[in-house]
C-alpha cells in the first residue's frame, strides 16, 4: 500500500479530485491534500509520500528550483498538474520527471491511467532510492514512537538560534555535499538527519557543515551528533539529543556537541530568599545599576556543568522580574513604552533559547528604568500602598512597627493611609502586618533548622505562643505541623 499527497491552490478542486481517485481500487494507504507550499514540504519531508500530485501554479517562479529539489529528493512518483497548458509547464513537468502531466479540467480516464503507471512504476522499483538503501528503514515517525529496533548509523540534530533561519537551512543541507546523503525530519524549531550509511567520523563531518554556514550565513547553529555504536532505536537516540541541545540554554550555539556530552539537570531553588527579596528592593530603590549588574553576572554566568534545569532557571528569572514589576508599580512607572518593554522582556524570560541574552536584555531594561527616574523624578508617581508594603517586608521584624510609622513613611495620615489599605485588600494594618509575617516565617520554616521561639523572634513576634496562635489562625496548622508536612 502506498501514500499518496495532492496538491493544489483550490480546496474544492482537492476535495474533488481526491474522491475521483477513491472510486477506483488503487492501492493507496492513505491520502493528504495540501492548499498551502509551505504544507506540501512539510508532508514532503516528515511523510514521504509515494505518489504526489502537484499543481505547477501554486509554485511561485522564484521558488521553482527550491520545490524542484525536494520534489526530487521526496517524492518516488509525481504527476504534474496545471491550469496552463504552456511550454514552460510542460518544461517543468520533464524536469521533475512527471508520469503525466494533467491539464484542468481534468479528464478521469487520463487520471485512471496517470495513477496505473505510477503504481505499476511503484512494484517494479522502476525509480530506486538513491541512498541506495530501502526507502523507510527510517521512518519520521521512528523519531517519536519507542521500537525495540537498535539503530546503527550515525544521527545529528540540527537548530538554529532564531527560527526563522530554518527554511535557509533547509536549503543549505540539500545543497551541502555530505559523504552520504541523509533522510531528513523537519519539526516546528529543529531537523533531524539520519543516515543510512555508516562513514568516518560523522563529528568532523558535523564541523565542517557548521564553518561552511557559518561562511555562508552568519547565522547562530548547533550540532549534537550521535555517532558512537549502541543498541538504542532511533526514538532514543533522538531523545538523548534533543536533551544535550538543551543545554545550548547555558553555552550558547555555534558548536558541535556529542550525545556523549553530560546532560544531567541539578536540582536548585528558583525563588529568591527573603535576603536576596530585601537586596533587590535596596539596589532598586538606590538606583544601583553596577550592583544589579555585578549580581546577575555571578549568578547566571558562573554556572557549571550540571547545569540546573532550565525550566527552573527561567522561573528564578520571573522571581526576579516579579521584583522589578513590584518596583514600577511603587514608582508609578506605568506609561505605555515602559509596560511594553516590560512584556517584552519576560517574553524573552519564557521563550529566549540562550540564557546571556535573556540576562543583557534584563540588565538593560533595569537601567533605562533607574535612568529614567534619575532624569525625570518628578514624572515617578509613587504608588502608597505598594511603597507601604515594601516597607514592612524591610522592617517587619521590627516588633514595635506600627501604622503611624508606616504611614509617615509614605507621608500620608494614620487613618487615610488605614483607609486605603482596607479599600484596597481589604485587609486592616494589623492583618497586614501579620500575613507577611506568617509568610516569612513559613519560608524559614521550610528552609532553616532555625527553632519556633528564634523565627518567632526573627519575624516580629515577642512571644512564641502569640506566634503560634497566629500562626494557626492564619495556616489552619501550627508552626511544628506545618515544618513536618512540608
Amino acid at each position: 500500500m502506498y501514500k499518496l499527497l495532492i496538491a493544489d491552490r483550490d480546496r474544492q478542486e482537492l476535495v474533488g479530485l481526491e474522491w475521483l481517485i477513491t472510486k477506483y481500487s488503487f492501492p493507496i494507504s492513505h491520502s493528504r491534500l495540501a492548499d498551502q507550499l509551505v504544507e506540501v514540504f512539510d508532508v514532503l519531508e516528515n511523510e514521504l509520500p509515494d505518489v504526489l500530485c502537484i499543481e505547477l501554479d501554486m509554485v511561485p517562479e522564484g521558488k521553482w528550483e527550491m520545490v524542484k529539489t525536494f520534489i526530487s529528493r521526496y517524492a518516488v512518483e509525481v504527476i504534474a498538474v496545471t491550469a496552463e497548458p504552456t511550454f514552460e509547464r510542460a518544461m517543468q513537468a520533464m524536469e521533475i520527471e512527471a508520469v503525466d502531466l494533467w491539464v484542468k479540467p481534468l479528464s478521469p480516464s487520463r487520471v485512471k491511467h496517470s495513477l496505473q503507471q505510477a503504481f505499476r512504476n511503484l512494484s517494479s522499483h522502476s525509480k530506486p532510492n538513491t541512498d541506495g538503501e530501502p526507502r523507510h528503514a527510517a521512518r519520521y515517525e521512528s523519531l517519536f514512537i519507542g521500537e525495540n529496533l537498535p539503530f546503527p548509523y550515525p544521527v545529528y540534530l540540527v537548530k538554529t538560534e532564531f527560527m526563522d533561519d530554518l527554511s535557509a537551512l533547509r536549503i543549505f543541507i540539500d545543497q551541502f555535499d555530505f559523504y552520504y546523503k541523509p533522510l531528513v525530519f523537519s519539526t516546528s524549531d529543529r531537523i533531524t538527519l539520519v543516515f543510512q550509511e555508516a562513514f568516518l567520523d560523522p563529528f568532523k563531518q558535523a564541523q565542517r557543515f557548521l564553518r561552511e554556514w557559518e561562511r555562508s550565513s552568519g547565522k547562530p547553529l548547533a550540532i549534537v551528533v550521535h555517532s558512537e555504536e549502541s543498541q538504542k532505536s532511533l526514538h532514543q537516540i533522538y531523545m538523548r539529543l534533543r536533551k544535550v541541545m538543551e543545554t545550548t540554554f547555558f553555552t550558547g550555539y555555534q558548536q558541535v556537541l556529542s550525545s556523549l556530552h553530560n546532560h544531567d539537570w541539578r536540582d536548585m531553588d528558583p525563588f529568591l530568599t527573603m535576603k536576596e527579596q530585601r537586596n533587590w528592593v535596596y539596589m532598586m530603590d538606590e538606583g544601583r545599576g553596577v550592583d544589579i549588574k555585578t549580581w546577575m553576572y555571578e549568578q547566571f554566568f558562573s554556572i557549571e556543568p550540571p547545569f540546573p534545569d532550565p525550566g527552573l532557571l527561567r522561573t528564578r528569572l520571573t522571581s526576579i522580574l516579579a521584583q522589578i514589576r513590584r518596583f514600577m508599580i511603587r514608582k508609578g512607572i506605568t506609561d505605555e513604552m515602559s509596560e511594553e518593554n516590560y512584556k517584552q522582556v519576560f517574553d524573552t524570560i519564557l521563550y529566549s533559547p540562550v540564557l546571556y541574552r535573556i540576562v543583557q536584555d534584563m540588565i538593560l531594561f533595569i537601567n533605562n528604568l533607574l535612568q529614567s527616574i534619575e532624569k525625570h523624578p518628578q514624572a515617578a508617581r509613587i504608588d502608597i500602598i505598594e511603597e507601604a508594603i515594601s516597607y514592612i517586608e524591610d522592617h517587619y521584624e521590627d516588633p514595635t512597627l506600627s501604622l503611624t510609622q508606616v504611614a509617615n513613611h509614605v507621608g500620608r495620615s494614620p487613618s487615610y493611609f488605614s483607609h486605603i489599605l482596607s479599600s484596597q485588600y481589604k485587609r486592616s494594618f494589623r492583618e497586614m502586618l501579620s500575613y507577611i509575617r506568617v509568610q516569612k516565617a513559613k519560608e524559614m520554616l521550610t528552609s532553616s533548622d532555625e527553632t519556633i521561639k528564634n523565627i518567632s523572634h526573627s519575624t516580629g513576634f515577642n512571644e512564641p505562643n502569640y506566634f503560634s496562635r497566629v500562626f494557626k489562625a492564619t495556616t489552619g496548622q501550627t508552626p511544628r505541623e506545618y515544618r513536618r508536612i512540608h
